[in-house]
Formats: structure tokens, sequence, C-alpha cells
């Protein structure tokens, strides 16, 4: 990560010019209008890299953009930006569509095209920045899809996505394997975009290459879900059963062992967790997809060497003497300070 702004490092009369500096090197040439001129504005930036790609989110009080022809004509980078409004309330005019945002809300902004964007009050938004090179679109089509990325089937799964890289993004960026995950959320986007587009020459391909991505999304939506089974499944993604079964292959286990595992993990960690201990060992299994006790126990011990109960149990009589042993550290003069 890197802290681009804390303007609660800066002194007050120098916040204005600070904030101004700092948004260039996140976002192209543009005019930046505080909202309440008279009051010293607060705004914290910060800049992850994904390879190709970068995220950087803005947290603050109110403020206007505005990217004009002249702007475009001195600085034109050819980038898109997808950005999620975290919260408050911003409005984004472009090409003479206006878009009201709120918390969770999605837009697409062609940065090579003027724009009015502001916010009011405290507001934050994140945005994931590409390059139209790596996008892989026309920049005419981007344009097409912007007004109607609301109406996208997939516009879920590209906000989620969105929101989870950003609430992560210190540890994921520092991950050997962050130019990799950058590229998958350039797929995401573009299939995203592509579909908003209503562009059947690029979305076949686009959507091709996310559906993965979305039947992973669809499990984890409905892991809780006793119904879901691969036949569900395929017949929610248009699929055949057979083209299922290719494109999620977990490793070393079927797709019907994988969900079953992650089912067992769930309650696992539920049975051994304080919060839950009034809740019954049926009440947890039916919580996790299992209907019937026995089955889940039979399964439980399969898994795990202990019934659902003796693994309830361990846990309990480990928590007390881990509290214990930490209490005791404490209070050792030799622990650290």
């Amino acid at each position: 990560m890197v802290l681009v702004l804390d303007t609660g490092e800066i002194p007050a009369r120098d916040r204005a010019e600070a904030v101004r500096a700092a948004m260039l090197t996140a976002t192209p040439a543009c005019r930046l209008v505080h909202q309440d001129p008279d009051s010293p504005p607060r705004a914290r930036i910060d800049l992850w890299h994904f390879g190709a790609a970068f995220l950087w989110r803005h947290e603050g009080t109110g403020m206007r953009m505005t990217r004009t022809p002249a702007h475009i004509r001195r600085d034109a980078p050819e980038i898109l930006a997808i950005a999620l409004q975290e919260y408050g309330h911003a409005r984004r005019t472009q090409a003479d569509h206006t878009l009201t945002l709120g918390r969770g809300d999605l837009l697409l902004s062609d940065l090579t095209a003027p724009y009015d964007y502001a916010w009011t009050g405290l507001g934050c938004a994140a945005a994931f920045s590409i390059p139209y090179d790596r996008l892989g679109l026309p920049v005419d089509l981007v344009r097409r899809a912007a007004p109607r990325v609301q109406a996208s089937r997939l516009l879920p799964l590209v906000r989620d996505h969105l929101a989870g890289l950003t609430s992560q993004a210190d540890a994921v960026s520092q991950d050997t394997q962050a130019p990799a995950l950058g590229e998958a959320s350039i797929t995401l986007v573009r299939a995203l975009v592509a579909s908003a587009a209503r562009e059947d020459r690029h979305a076949a391909a686009a959507l091709a290459d996310t559906l993965p991505a979305q039947i992973n999304a669809y499990i984890d939506h409905h892991l809780r879900d006793p119904e879901l089974r691969p036949a569900r499944i395929a017949a929610a993604h248009h699929i055949s059963l057979r083209q299922l079964y290719r494109l999620v292959q977990p490793p070393q286990s079927t797709l019907e062992q994988w969900i079953l595992a992650r089912r067992l993990a769930g309650a696992r960690s539920d049975l051994a967790a304080q919060q839950e201990r009034q809740r019954s060992i049926t009440d947890i299994a039916r919580s996790w997809g299992f209907r019937d006790p026995s089955h889940f126990t039979r399964r439980f011990r399969a898994t795990y060497g202990l019934t659902p109960r003796e693994w309830r149990h361990l846990v309990a009589e480990e928590q007390p003497q881990a509290a214990a042993g930490a209490h005791a550290d404490d209070q050792s003069p030799s622990s650290p300070r």
C-alpha cells in the first residue's frame, strides 16, 4: 500500500493544496473544488498496485471533481475506472447521463472523456483503474455500457469482488500473485462492460471467461441451502452438468465433495465459537444444510475423527486453559510491554 495522503498529519492551512496535489497522483488532471471552502478539508487517499491495474480509495469531506475538454487535451490517459461508492451520496455526470450514487453503487468512468463527479458531506469511494490496452474493449463500447451498467446481471458479482478487493487490499496487494489477481479483476470488469453494452461479439467471450467466478459466487451465496446440488447450479447458469464439471474442478475432489467439505468446515467453526455455545448441534448442522443430524454426525466423524459433540467438548476444555495461560503471561515480569 502507498499512503498518498492523510490530512490528519497536515496543518489545516495547507490541507486544500495537499489534497489537490495528492489527487493528481491517483486521477488524471481535473478541477477540484471543496464543498466548504471556509473549512479545512479532511481526506485520506490510499493506492495499491495489482500488476497493470491499480486501486485507489479516497475518504474525506465533500468535494467536486470536474474534468473538462481542456484537461482531456492536456492529459488523456487511456484508462477505464470502475468505482464503488462505499458510503456517502455522490452524483456523476458524463456524456449527458447523470447518475446518483449511494452506498454500494457502482459506476463506469471513461477517463478519456469529460465528466463531473461530486459528493456532499463525508464520503468514500474506491476505484479500480484499468488501461484500455489491457481491457481489450473499444472505447465506444465502454461509453455505450456506462449508462446501462446497473442493468447487467453481472453487477452484483463485480460489486462484491471490488468491495472484497478493497477491504483486503493491504494484504493481497503484497502477495506474489497480486498481478494475477489484477488480471482476474480485469476479466470480470471486461465481462461486465460487454454485458452492459449488450455487445454479443465481445460479450460471449467475456462471459465465458467469468463463468467459473460466477459459479463460485453462486455456491458461496447458496452454500447453506440443503437444495444446493450440481443440477441446480448448472440450471442457474444455463449450462449442462458436463459443462459445470469441466468448469469447476476442485483439487483432488469432486464438486459434491468440495461443497460438503466447505459445509462441514463451517459447522466445525460454529461448534467451536463461544458465541454459538447456546445453539444446539442439530441447529448448527441444519444452518449448514444438513437436514439429518445422524448423517451430519457420520460425515463429521469421518472427516475430523471426532463426533460434533466430542469436538465441541474438546474446544470448550481448551479455551479456559488458553485464557488462563494468556493471563499468566500477562502477569509475568518477563512479558513484553
